[in-house]
Parts: structure tokens; sequence; C-alpha cells
């Protein structure tokens, strides 16, 4: 377990160039009393104890399935799959970005890590109007290098979950639910990536630092 004096580096925001993030421009959210309770919540719970803020993120995580047709159903409308491909685990959490803590899912599956935030986010497109676009980040396991759970020295109830990449990336991912089982499943699902590309050799070893 890793600990850190100062708060994450924040990855950009989501436009065209950076190679983790896609862009997928919507329209413009509209004001849908839903939509209204879920920011009111929101607020409430960056106010709230930790656990709480995490339950309220998971149960939307929950509710947002249902309406899409479960995990799976919610992951292939969020990105594009590959054939083979199968969802091993969802995780509600947040992202911490240049702009602050982004919620959203983290979807574990048998090739890629993969985030999608709850909603749209506005930002400047490069001709200077403003777009929307959900918050998507796109890791392939194979080009993951490390996967480290730190936790603030000042704070120990905040811990994050860094996430490599082999060209020198970084993700933060913090507030989940179960941090633990979190940690397990993501080494767990990097290993076992690396193990079937060579042959049952897990080659790269994966895993947490200590400092």
């Amino acid at each position: 377990m890793r600990t850190a004096d100062h708060h994450p580096p924040q990855p950009p925001p989501p436009i065209y160039h950076h190679p983790y993030l896609q862009y997928s421009p919507v329209e413009k959210p509209s004001n849908n009393p839903l939509e209204s309770l879920f920011h009111i919540f929101d607020s409430w719970s960056r106010k709230s104890e930790t656990i709480a803020r995490n339950s309220w993120n998971n149960l939307k995580l929950t509710a947002k399935a249902m309406t899409r047709g479960g995990f799976v159903s919610l992951y292939k409308q969020s990105f594009q799959t590959d054939p083979n491909e199968m969802l091993k685990k969802t995780f509600a959490c947040s992202l911490s970005t240049s702009t602050g803590a982004v919620a959203g899912t983290l979807f574990l599956s048998t090739v890629r890590l993969a985030f999608c935030s709850y909603h749209p986010l506005s930002f400047v497109s490069p001709c200077g109007q403003q777009a929307w676009s959900y918050y998507k980040v796109v890791i392939p396991l194979g080009k993951i290098c490390a996967v480290n759970p730190v936790t603030m020295r000042e704070n120990p109830s905040e811990k994050y979950i860094q996430t490599i990449t082999i060209d020198g990336h970084e993700f933060w991912f913090m507030r989940f639910v179960n941090y633990e089982k979190a940690i397990e499943h993501i080494l767990s699902g990097v290993s076992d990536f690396r193990a079937h590309e060579n042959g049952g050799n897990p080659g790269v070893v994966v895993g947490s630092s200590s400092s």
C-alpha cells in the first residue's frame, strides 16, 4: 500500500488527442426532473461521510443498469466491444480530473478497463463552442504496467487506485464502495490477461508497491 503527501495528478478534460479518452458528443442534457434529483443528491453526497457517498454512487449505478437492461447491456451501450469480450466486474467509483472528481462506472472486462461518467460533461470544442460528452476512459489491459493502491497521508480515508500505462499515462480512481475488493479484481484481471497473452506466464508483475 502506497501513501502520498499530495493529491494525484489529474488527466486532461475529455478532448480528442488523448490516447485513452474517448470523445462521444451528445446533445445538451435536458432538464429531466430525475437528473435534477441526482444533482441534489450529488451535492449532498459531497458533504456527507465517505461511506454514504459511495453507497449513493452504487445505488445510481444499479438504477442506471436496470434502466439499460443490466450491466452487460449498459457496458455494450457505453463502449464498442469485441465479439469475444466478456464483462467481468463493474464498480461505482469516481475518477480524479482537472475539474474535480467525476462520478461514474468502472468496467473490468477480459480485455480492457473502461470508465464512463454518469452524466455528460460540458467543455469547449476546438471551434470554440460549448459541447457535451460523457467522460470515457478506455485502457486495454495490455497497456497497463502497474496498478497501485494509494492512501493520502493527511487523510487515510481518501484512497485511490492508481493505474499507470506503459506509455506513462496515469488514472486515479477513487470512492469505491469496497476498495479492497476493487483492487483485488483489477489486479486479477490484468494478471489473467497477461497470463493468457504469454501462454500461462503472467509476464510483467502487476501489483501494489510499498513505501
